[in-house]
């Protein structure tokens, strides 16, 4: 076991346990009502206004494929360098200590750099760089921002 534990946020979307680098989260917040979007780009469910800021809210599910959030009860806050982004959730577990050396990469792909079997559960781990790579190949969040 090595010593070089990095703390994670642990969600749900719908079933999968997810977790964040908590470095990412900018902070977590009770789901609200969206403003709708002027676009039909996959995965944004609409904007929602953030002590002064506006902010895209994402839907990861949709966004790979695999359906859609049916009931989100938090938005994460992420924090990407050129960007923040609002993703919706089904539930927040809590924070995990995962160290990346443990992770296995064979199920790698997509935005889940790779996943790590704690306590008798798989946990994947999210890639932030990837995870922002996958949002602006379908949306450009700026140009959403910029009609409102």
């Amino acid at each position: 076991m090595s010593m070089s534990n990095e703390m994670w946020v642990v969600i749900q979307l719908d079933s999968e346990p997810l977790a964040f680098p908590a470095t990412l989260i900018k902070e977590v917040v009770p789901w609200q009502t969206l403003n709708p979007v002027p676009s039909n780009a996959v995965g944004v469910m609409g904007l929602v206004s953030l002590r002064g800021e506006t902010l895209a809210v994402i839907d990861v599910l949709q966004m790979i494929g695999h359906g859609e959030m049916t009931e989100p009860s938090f938005m994460l806050v992420l924090d990407f360098p050129d960007s923040r982004v609002g993703l919706a959730v089904t539930k927040v577990e809590g924070v995990q200590y995962f160290s990346v050396d443990d992770m296995d990469t064979n199920m790698a792909g997509g935005y889940i750099q790779g996943t790590i079997e704690k306590d008798d559960r798989l946990y994947q781990l999210v890639s932030p760089v990837a995870l922002e790579q996958l949002m602006a190949q379908h949306t450009d969040v700026g140009s959403l921002l910029d009609h409102h």
